[in-house]
This record gives C-alpha cells, structure tokens and sequence, in this order.
C-alpha cells in the first residue's frame, strides 16, 4: 500500500472520528442549547455595560456579576410583571365582552361597514355566529392559551430555575472570558485574519441589530401605543399594547394593523376626536418617527442583508429555535451568507480578489 493510499484512509478515519466525536457532543450539549443561545445574546447586548463595570471595578468577575444584576433587573423584571398584567386585562376584556358591556352593533350599523357585513353575513349564518361571538371566543382563547403557558411554567418551575441560573452562570463566563472564546474561535476559522474579523463582526452586529433594530424598537412602538390607548380610555391598554408589539415584526403592515383599525373603529363608533387623534400618533409617532428615524438610528446601517431574507428566517428561526429563533433565525442566515460570501472572495473563486 502506497502513501497516497495511506493518506486517504488516514482522511477517512479522521473525518469519521470527528464526525462522531461532533455528534457526540452536540448531544451532550443539546439540552442545554437554549439557556446558552440565550446566554450568548445577552452577552453581546450588555458587554458594553460589562466594560462600564469593569472600568469601575477593575476585577472581571466583580464587573461579571454587576453586569448578571443588571439583566436581571432590565430583562426579567418587566417581562415578569407585564405578562401578569396581561393576563388580567385579558380576563376583564373577556368578562366585557360577555356581558356586553363591549358592543359593536354601533359600528356594524354604519353604511360604510354594512356593505361588508353582508357579504359576510353568509359565512356568519352559515355557522350562526355573530362578529361580537368571533371576536369574544378569539380573546377567550387567546387568554386560555397564556394561561396554560403560564400554568406549564408553574409546573416546571424547576425546569425554569435550572434554565435561568445555567444561563446567567454562562453569561458570567462569556462576559469574563468573551475575548479569549472569539480568539479560540477565530484559530479555528479556515479563512484569513480580515475574513475572521468580518464574519465574527458580522454575527455581532446581526445579534444587536436583531435586538435593538427589532426588539428594542418594537418594545418602545408597544409602550407608545399603549400610552395612547390609555389615554383614549380604551380598556385594557397593556393588550393593545402588546398587540402593536408584536405587530411591529410583520412587514409591510407592521403597526398600522392595530392603530389603524382602531382609529376607524373610533371614527365609526363617533369618536372622530379619538380617531384622529390615534391616527396622528400612529402615522407620526408610532410609524414614521420609531420606523424611519428611530430605526435606522438604532440600528446604525449595521445588517445589510434583505428584509424579505430577515422576514422568513425570523418566522423560520421562531419555528426551529422557539422564541429564540427572533435572533438565532437571521443570525444562521447571516453567517451562510457571509460564508459563501467569503468562499467567494478567497483564492481560485468566482469572484476572487485580484
């Protein structure tokens, strides 16, 4: 046997080695890729707080913990308290529509409305239901279905508590040790030092696009449409407000799907003073000055890949990853981008550098 022969069977048994020795490992670390995703987001988003602290500091782990309090307090606080409001407005919202204090023959008696009204009307008949039944079993259901999240919680609180000390222990770690884990990785990286750095630097700014360009931004459209429905005295404020939340992720609609059925509905109910009103903070504030100057300011020009791209790997990032997947969907397609991207550059490619 020749050494050609012997290098191929050499390849052979290192590439199976490594194949299962990787399939081995992503097992073990299988159950616990959630806490750790979540681990690597926060790292990314609060190092520049770890850098604040450790200026004040002086010692990585004293900073490392003083950052773990600070996401605790930015992060779970709120999210803890809001979704318990949430719960309770939806329960009044149903108890309102079913005792009718919520009625919209009002706006169903509209000219503009009945036009639509009756060509739904056989659908309706046909199932005997009226719209205020659709609407009520929606949020009956929909508030059943964040009580049963809540109640699967409850029952896994164990689960719960495990998940969230291994993530913040690893977040204590990736904010102590973080530059010599990119450093390791970069070693491993098969391409050259400025193509490293890009990639890297690529992951980076699609995480805190994803976060402040998306989330951040959504959050702060949330809170100004609640406000303004507050203010309108529209009940259960914190709903709508979550409602334009997460409407603030749907291209093309985006938060115009809430505030713009709602300023119409006041203007059908004879509230024209509510309607515009709800209709200037949704085009000015809400869409215009968060969308248009609040976004790009946040985001910096930071990603530069497609919307249409960003769309389908959020939706399909949520559907593999969980809610995880609003960052790790665009993440995964950034990095395949950017790979081929770089094959591409490198030596003997189509599109290789002169």
């Amino acid at each position: 046997m020749d050494s050609k022969d012997n290098r191929v069977i050499f390849f052979i048994v290192v590439l199976f080695f490594i194949g299962v020795m990787g399939y081995l490992t992503y097992e073990i670390i299988a159950p616990f890729l959630g806490p750790i995703a979540w681990a690597t987001v926060f790292s990314i988003i609060f190092y520049p707080v770890y850098v604040i602290c450790l200026k004040w500091f002086r010692i990585k782990s004293l900073a490392s913990l003083a950052t773990l309090l600070v996401v605790a307090l930015v992060i779970f606080g709120p999210i803890s308290s809001m979704g318990y409001v949430l719960v309770l407005e939806l329960g009044q919202l149903v108890q309102q529509f079913e005792k009718g204090q919520i009625n919209l023959q009002q706006v169903l008696s509209h000219p503009a409305v009945q036009w639509i009204v009756a060509h739904l009307r056989p659908v309706l008949e046909a199932n005997n239901t009226s719209i205020e039944e659709i609407v009520g079993r929606w949020l009956a259901g929909l508030r059943a279905h964040l009580l049963e999240d809540l109640s699967i919680g409850a029952k896994n609180i164990l689960t719960v508590i495990f998940d969230f000390v291994l993530m913040m222990f690893t977040i204590f770690f990736f904010l102590k040790d973080g530059p010599d884990y990119i450093n390791r990785i970069k070693d491993y990286l098969p391409f050259p030092e400025k193509h490293k750095n890009r990639l890297i630097g690529q992951a980076k700014d699609m995480v805190v696009s994803t976060i402040f360009g998306g989330v951040l931004v959504a959050i702060i459209q949330g809170l100004i449409g609640g406000v303004t429905f507050l203010a309108l005295g529209v009940s259960s404020p914190v709903f709508w407000g979550a409602l334009t939340f997460i409407a603030s992720f749907v291209p093309i609609v985006g938060t115009a799907g809430v505030w713009l059925p709602g300023s119409i509905y006041f203007f059908l109910a004879g509230h024209p003073l509510k309607g515009l009103t709800l209709l200037l903070v949704g085009v000015f504030l809400i869409s215009m000055l968060v969308d248009y100057f609040l976004r790009p300011f946040i985001i910096g020009g930071k990603t530069k890949m497609n919307t249409l791209l960003i769309f389908f790997s959020v939706l399909g990032g949520v559907e593999f990853f969980g809610i995880i997947g609003l960052v790790l969907g665009p993440l995964t397609l950034a990095i395949f981008i950017s790979v081929l991207e770089i094959f591409g550059h490198l030596e003997g490619g189509g599109h290789a550098e002169s």
